[in-house]
């Protein structure tokens, strides 16, 4: 999905996001001053709600442009009640609560739950109508060793970073688990941490683990400058299955008949995990399924 997406539906549909507000839509893209708007409502008090919309987990660089956003509003209406509305897809604990102290609500709207939303409404999401609906065995190729790739949205926005056109189809993964294991050829499975957590990648594992920088329209997706390290071992994969638009969800895994005993459900620490031929078989059940 796009971030016009999100934003449409929030449009749209207010009360699925904002419950007994009365928000009125005023429009989208408004301009205020040397600033545009992406939502304006007026609520049941007739106060103007400017509402903000980052798709993705919100970085520490976008919670700093907001904060200024937030700034320039105020000084460009000082006599006028303004609120301002962070929406995301996820919201780091700390950046929500630095913004909120300064009095920017801060509200996640999870893929789930865009996903669930869109799908009531019957709206289509952009990016997902252009993807060709493909037979999941064309597609991802035959192997018997399956290894699960953790991304902590703490630290690292895999959901910008797979819907990322630059990116494309290939991405670079640190191997800190199963070093000798993880070779050339195998199936390597994304999986986001967190309350959003699941699956949202297939890929095949283009290289062997080695001491590799990671590409520069990669790096800029860590949340924190201090994790853009070069020269660690990781391996080159390409990505053969993109899930960001229907993720097969953590809960959904865990209910699942022969999925049981996961390895990333049983103990979650880590950055790499092993996948058993008869758990894959499932799984790819379950992306064939749409999950």
């Amino acid at each position: 999905m796009l971030e016009k997406d999100i934003e449409n539906l929030i449009a749209k549909y207010p009360d699925e996001i904002f419950p007994n507000s009365g928000f009125k839509l005023i429009g989208q893209q408004i301009r205020l001053g040397k600033c545009y708007a992406d939502i304006i409502f007026e609520d049941k008090h007739k106060r103007k709600i400017i509402v903000e919309v980052k798709r993705g987990i919100l970085s520490r660089d976008a919670s700093g442009q907001v904060l200024e956003y937030y700034g320039l509003l105020k000084t460009a209406s000082p006599d006028e009640i303004v609120e301002l509305v962070l929406c995301a897809n996820i919201i780091p604990p700390e950046r929500k609560k630095f913004l909120e102290a300064v009095g920017i609500e801060c509200k996640e709207l999870g893929l789930n739950f865009i996903n669930r939303l869109a799908e009531k409404y019957n709206y289509d999401l952009r990016d997902s109508s252009k993807k060709e609906k493909l037979d999941i065995k064309s597609i991802i190729p035959s192997s018997d060793n399956i290894w699960i790739f953790q991304a902590n949205p703490t630290r690292y926005d895999i959901l910008n970073a797979l819907a990322d056109d630059k990116i494309c189809s290939e991405i670079h993964w640190l191997v800190n688990q199963h070093k000798k294991d993880i070779l050339k050829g195998h199936i390597g499975i994304i999986w986001l941490s967190g309350r959003e957590s699941g699956i949202y990648a297939v890929t095949e594992i283009m290289t062997d683990p080695q001491i590799m920088a990671e590409p520069e329209s990669e790096k800029k997706y860590w949340t924190d400058p201090s994790d853009k390290a070069d020269d660690k071992l990781r391996v080159k994969m390409r990505i053969v299955r993109n899930l960001i638009g229907n993720p097969i969800i953590k809960e959904s895994i865990r209910h699942t008949n022969g999925l049981g005993n996961l390895s990333i459900l049983r103990c979650s620490q880590g950055t790499n995990f092993s996948v058993t031929q008869d758990e894959w078989n499932v799984i790819k059940t379950m992306i064939k399924d749409g999950g």
